[in-house]
C-alpha cells in the first residue's frame, strides 16, 4: 500500500497527513479498533474508508489488520434479541459485516460476510416496518438511531458501487423515509423519540436522497426544508416566529396522515408545510403516547396515562389497544381507539382539523357496574411550554413563543363559581383533567384550540340536553356539548349507551353514536365527522 504518491502532492496536505497519522497513532495506543464496542469499530472503519490515503504505510497496514480482526469478531457475537436494543442489533448483525464485507473486498470470506450483513438489514426492513412503510410503535423512542444504521450502509455501498437494497427493500426504505419525514419536528427529529438522535437533519437529508425521493415529492420537500443542525439556533427561533395561516390543496395521493393497526401507531397531519400541525399517536402498548405539535412546536409529549375509580377503588382495565376507527379527508384526520377490559370498556378520540388549527381529545368508558366513578387523564406536556389557568373560568392557555392556545374542558362547568364535576389543572408538568359521574359512563371532551385567527376571541361552552323520544337523557347515556369561540362553533355529541331510536341534540336528530361538527353562517349542522 504505497502511499508516497499522496504525501508528496503538496507541503499542506504532507502536514496534514502527519498530523493525521499522529492522531491516529496516539488513538491506537490507548484503545483501537475492538469487536466489544461496535460504535468505536464503526468510527475506525469510516477512518480506513476516508482517510487511508492520508496515514502512513506501517500505520495504515497496523490499523487495516485490527480493523479487519475486529470486524469478523464482532460479525460472529449473538446475543439475543431481547438482550440487545434493535439499533445495536442491527449495527453489530447487519451493518457491521456489511461495511466489513465492502471495505476488505480482497479478504477471503469478505463476500460471505458482506451479504450475510446485507440479509439481515433486508429481514430487518421489513420486520420493522408494515408494509406501507410505517415503522413499528416500539422502535419510536431509538428510531433515529436505527435509521441511522440503515443510512449509513445504504451510503456504503453507494460508495462502493454495491446496492444494498433489492428492488423490493428499496421501495419499502423510501416509504419508510417518507412516513418517518411525517413524523418529524421542523428540526429533523421525529416524534417520541426523547432526544435519541444526533445531527437529525443531516440524517433525514441524506436519507431522503438514498431513498430517491424526487425534489417533487412533499416528503422530501419538507425534510430539505429542515434547516442545517449546526444552524438551528438561530434560524430555527426565526422560521417558528412565522405562523402559517394558508392551507395548501389537499392531495389525497400524497397525503401526510397514516394510521397502521400493524404498528400500532397513527400520524395525523395537516400538511407537509413547514409551520404545519402534527399529532402523533402510538396504542402499541397499554399506555398510549401522544406528541402534539401547533405550528411545528410541541405541546404535549408523553405517555397519555389513565386512572378510573369506582366507589375509591382502581379499577382493572384493558392492558392493549384496538384501532376501531381512522378517517382522513381534506378537513379532518379521526382517529379511535378502543381497551376491552372485564366488566368495562374504555376508548380514546383524537380529532385533527387540517384547515383550522384545533384538535380533540376525549376519554371516556362504558361500565356494566353501577357506581360512583372518577376518570382521571395526563399527558406530560412538552418541555418549554407555559400553562396558565384562568382565574375565573375552567379554560386553560399553553404558551410557547409567540403561540398560544387554548384548552377548553368541555364536561366542565365553564365558569369557576359554580360547582363542576371535575378539575383540570397543571399537576407535575401534565396536562391533567379529573372527571367524575354517578352512572355507568364518562365521557371526557377536551378541545385545544391554536388558531391566530381566534386568539383574543371570546369562548363560551356547555353541556346539551340529549333527548329521545320526548325523554331527556342522563349524561352516562348520552350527552352532548357546544363550544363557541368568536363566531365559530361546534358541535361534539356522543352516545354511551344505545338506544331505541335516533336522538336529539341542539336541534341536530342522529342515529349515530358519535358527531363532531361545526355551524355554518346559516346556523345548519355541518358534519366533520360522524361514526355509527
Amino acid at each position: 500500500m504505497d502511499l508516497n504518491r499522496q504525501l508528496r502532492s503538496s507541503k499542506s496536505e504532507a502536514k496534514q497527513s502527519a498530523a493525521i497519522s499522529r492522531i491516529v497513532k496516539g488513538a491506537l495506543k490507548t484503545g483501537g479498533p475492538d469487536a466489544e464496542d461496535p460504535i468505536g469499530l464503526l468510527g475506525w472503519m469510516s477512518v480506513l474508508a476516508e482517510l487511508s490515503s492520508q496515514l502512513e504505510d506501517e500505520l495504515l497496514v497496523n490499523l487495516w489488520r485490527r480493523t479487519l480482526d475486529a470486524s469478523i469478531l464482532c460479525s460472529q457475537r449473538h446475543g439475543t434479541d431481547k438482550e440487545e436494543l434493535i439499533d445495536r442489533l442491527l449495527l453489530v448483525r447487519g451493518e457491521i459485516p456489511w461495511r466489513g464485507g465492502l471495505l476488505f473486498a480482497d479478504v477471503r470470506h469478505a463476500g460471505q460476510m458482506r451479504k450475510a450483513g446485507r440479509s439481515y438489514l433486508r429481514n430487518e426492513l421489513e420486520a420493522l416496518t408494515d408494509g406501507d412503510g410505517t415503522p413499528h410503535a416500539r422502535t419510536l423512542h431509538r428510531l433515529p438511531l436505527t435509521l441511522a444504521a440503515f443510512v449509513r450502509s445504504a451510503d456504503a455501498g453507494e460508495k462502493s458501487g454495491k446496492s444494498l437494497w433489492d428492488a423490493e427493500s428499496a421501495e419499502r426504505f423510501e416509504q419508510l423515509i417518507e412516513r418517518v419525514a411525517a413524523m418529524c419536528l421542523d428540526d429533523g427529529r421525529t416524534a417520541l423519540s426523547n432526544g435519541a438522535s444526533f445531527a437529525p437533519a443531516s440524517l433525514m437529508k441524506t436519507a431522503s436522497s438514498l431513498a430517491g425521493l424526487g425534489k417533487q415529492v412533499p416528503a422530501a420537500q419538507r425534510v430539505h426544508a429542515f434547516p442545517d443542525d449546526s444552524l438551528m439556533s438561530s434560524r430555527v427561533k426565526d422560521a417558528r416566529g412565522r405562523l402559517r395561516k394558508k392551507m395548501p390543496r389537499f392531495d389525497e395521493e400524497n397525503s401526510p396522515s397514516s394510521q397502521s393497526d400493524w404498528a400500532g401507531l397513527a400520524c395525523l397531519r395537516n400538511n407537509w408545510l413547514s409551520g404545519s400541525d402534527c399529532c402523533v399517536v402510538t396504542h402499541h402498548q397499554a399506555q398510549p403516547q401522544v406528541c402534539l405539535t401547533a405550528f411545528e412546536r410541541p405541546l404535549l409529549d408523553g405517555d397519555w396515562q389513565t386512572t378510573i375509580e369506582l366507589d375509591g377503588n382502581v379499577v382493572a382495565t384493558g392492558d392493549g389497544w384496538d384501532c376501531v376507527c381512522w378517517f382522513s379527508d381534506k378537513d379532518v384526520d379521526y382517529l379511535e381507539l378502543q381497551s376491552e377490559g372485564e366488566g368495562i370498556t374504555t376508548f380514546r378520540q383524537v380529532l385533527l382539523s387540517r384547515t383550522d388549527h384545533w384538535l380533540l381529545l376525549t376519554e371516556g368508558f362504558l361500565a356494566k357496574e353501577q357506581g360512583d366513578y372518577r376518570l382521571s387523564s395526563r399527558i406530560p406536556f412538552a418541555d418549554g411550554v407555559s400553562v396558565d389557568a384562568c382565574q375565573w373560568t375552567r379554560q386553560m392557555t399553553l404558551s410557547r413563543g409567540k403561540l398560544a392556545a387554548q384548552v377548553y374542558p368541555l364536561a366542565l362547568d365553564q365558569q369557576r363559581v359554580n360547582n363542576a364535576h371535575g378539575t383540570l389543572s397543571n399537576e407535575n408538568g401534565c396536562l391533567t383533567l379529573h372527571q367524575t359521574m354517578k352512572g355507568k359512563a364518562i365521557y371526557a371532551p377536551l378541545v385545544i384550540d391554536w388558531s391566530p385567527d381566534r386568539r383574543r376571541r371570546e369562548s363560551q361552552w356547555r353541556q346539551l340536553t340529549v333527548v329521545e323520544e320526548g325523554k331527556v337523557l342522563r349524561p352516562d347515556e348520552a350527552c352532548g356539548f357546544r363550544l363557541r369561540v368568536g363566531k365559530h362553533q361546534w358541535l361534539i355529541y356522543r352516545s354511551l349507551q344505545p338506544g331505541e331510536t335516533a336522538r336529539t341534540v341542539l336541534g341536530h336528530h342522529t342515529p349515530h353514536e358519535t358527531v363532531i361538527a361545526e355551524f355554518a353562517t346559516s346556523g345548519e349542522v355541518e358534519p366533520l365527522v360522524m361514526v355509527e
